[in-house]
């Protein structure tokens, strides 16, 4: 009995060990192929998935042997190292490995600044600077090879105390402009620190050539040849001071590597997608003299010379105090009850306007119908506006801009009244910071701190702009001094003030700029003191989200009511003046 049931299980197991080794066969052809050969007796198939087998493992080895590519880089001293950081990362996309050389004899592939070159993907730009309180603007390529030549007259200009003129650079520029220009034959030129360049262009016999992402807002960056590094349609190969940087081999395969790897890619620091520009202007009041021209010589006549001005900015600020009045007199305006013909809107935009300041004191001169009726034609232009609204409310919202890189955002406020030309809980009017009550005024301050508090959170640049009450000096007062830093302390970036005349001091404080006044730009208000009624249009330029620099367009008034652009000797007066009622 044991021994059959011995047979019995010794046959179950052979049975079962069987079993698993066909199933074993089977799960094997089955995973190799798409069908089990035993089903389908195609040994056809079988010779298919061997080769297949085949070519994936030549593939594999193929891969496995490929040769690592290492390049021998020189790059120039010369060369600035966010560039050369830039450009190894480009070269780390074509190359496996990147070996720096010590010299350019032993390297694969250079980069060197190339001054035969008149076109490149990769450019420094140099720009010469001196102390934004200087009166003139334009320096020669030519003059300043001469300086450095040793002709120590031939920029005696720069100087107003008759002592020689400086050239002041760090020594990285310095080595550069030798490569330029050759050994430096004038004492004159001196080497500082980084740290020292600030205070010594202050100096009055003082200039500097700066990389163009190293200017800062208390520089005058001059004209170079006529030539604004500012100007976004500059052509770049034509400026003297813009360094083309090459990439070199002597290797055929590397240079078509270099190629590919540079393709459509552009190394500047001073690159035009990452920069904005806004024009602030002064009093716009289209009444009186500037209506009587407009019914003489036709809309557009006030802005004919002033207008390619004006629209030279991504952003155009106009300040338009009054409403829009259907059946206004403007030409003759009862005491200093102001409005505007409706018509009268075809100047603004003549001028390329982007956004409209409201806090003008004789926004309700006529009522707040008509206010709103003016918000109404605003909204019609799709023009942004701030410093006033439809109610109170309204009247804190900031107007926002995306230019680039560049988050910019406007807010403004009316310090003088009257009550009735505040916003109200429901009534139009002007945003308010009520000056004559201090509990009101402090308020209303820590009101619009909180605003830019809120928006310097969200990256945004901020202008804020002040009606404030005029006074006839190129100096603020002290009020005003006081409320204008307490803003700039809050975090905006430009505070410019809208209320005056004529054109007021400025001011740097901390990380911030202020106009105190930049006078009028179509109203014909004159005082005898002024002469030809002068006035400033703002240009601000800001780069990668930050204010780097403004310039000073001077202007005065023909008839009372056509601006124009300074004479040359007019703008050195008017400029002197300027400066004389600044801060510094």
């Amino acid at each position: 009995m044991k021994s059959k049931n011995l047979f019995t299980h010794v046959f179950t197991l052979i049975l079962i060990f069987l079993f698993i080794s066909v199933a074993s066969v089977s799960c094997q052809i089955t995973r190799y192929g798409e069908k089990d050969i035993s089903e389908t007796g195609e040994a056809g198939d079988m010779n298919e998935i061997d080769n297949q087998l085949q070519e994936q493992a030549g593939e594999k080895s193929e891969d496995e042997t490929e040769e690592i590519t290492t390049v021998n880089l020189w790059i120039s001293d010369l060369i600035p190292e966010y560039i050369s950081a830039e450009v190894r990362n480009e070269l780390s996309k074509v190359f496996d490995e990147i070996i720096i050389a010590d010299e350019k004899e032993n390297s694969d592939v250079w980069v060197e600044i190339d001054i035969s070159s008149k076109e490149s993907e990769i450019r420094w730009v140099l720009v010469p600077v001196v102390s934004f309180f200087r009166s003139f603007d334009d320096i020669s390529y030519e003059n300043i090879k001469e300086f450095w030549a040793g002709n120590k007259e031939v920029l005696n200009y720069i100087s107003v105390d008759d002592s020689e003129p400086e050239l002041i650079v760090t020594e990285e520029v310095f080595k550069v402009l030798e490569k330029i220009f050759g050994q430096k034959e004038n004492e004159n030129i001196k080497i500082v620190s980084t740290e020292e360049l600030s205070l010594n262009i202050e100096k009055n016999n003082s200039f500097s050539i700066i990389p163009f992402d190293n200017i800062e807002k208390k520089y005058k960056v001059l004209n170079l040849d006529e030539m604004s590094v500012f100007d976004k349609d500059l052509d770049i190969n034509n400026y003297p001071l813009a360094l083309n940087i090459s990439l070199g081999s002597n290797n055929p395969d590397f240079e078509s590597k270099i190629a590919e790897s540079f393709s459509g890619v552009t190394i500047t620091n001073r690159d035009m997608e990452k920069l904005a520009s806004v024009i602030m202007t002064g009093v716009t009041a289209i009444v009186r003299q500037v209506a009587r021209r407009i019914e003489s010589d036709g809309v557009l006549s006030p802005g004919e010379k002033i207008a390619e001005v004006l629209r030279d900015a991504d952003i155009t600020h106009i300040s338009n105090e009054l409403p829009f009045v259907e059946g206004c007199t403007g030409t003759k305006p009862q005491g200093l009850i102001f409005c505007s013909s409706p018509e009268y809107i075809e100047l603004l935009r003549y001028v390329g306007t982007d956004v409209i300041e409201l806090t003008g004191n004789h926004m309700n001169d006529y009522g707040h119908e008509w206010m709103n009726y003016t918000l109404d034609m605003y909204d019609e232009e799709c023009w942004h506006y701030f410093g006033g609204g439809r109610n109170l409310e309204g009247s804190y919202e900031p107007a926002t801009f995306e230019i680039g890189s560049n988050k910019i955002a406007f807010l403004g406020a009316n310090t003088f009244g009257p009550a009735s030309n505040w916003a109200t809980e429901d009534t139009p009017g002007s945003a308010r910071i009520n000056v004559w009550g201090e509990v009101e005024k402090e308020e209303d301050m820590r009101k619009f701190e909180a605003i830019i508090e809120e928006l310097k959170k969200e990256g945004y640049i901020v202008i804020f702009t002040f009606q404030y009450e005029e006074t006839y000096s190129y100096t603020p007062t002290e009020v005003q001094i006081a409320d204008f830093r307490r803003i700039i302390d809050a975090g905006a970036d430009i505070v410019s003030g809208s209320q005056s005349h004529y054109p007021m001091g400025v001011e740097f404080r901390g990380d911030g700029f202020i106009n105190y006044g930049l006078g009028n730009l179509f109203f014909g208000q004159q005082l005898a003191i002024l002469g030809n009624n002068p006035g400033i249009i703002a240009k601000h330029i800001f780069y990668k989200g930050k204010h780097i620099n403004t310039i000073l367009i001077t202007t005065m008034l023909n008839d009372f009511s056509q601006p124009r652009l300074t004479t040359s000797e007019e703008r050195i007066e008017l400029l002197k003046s300027i400066f004389a009622g600044s801060i510094r």
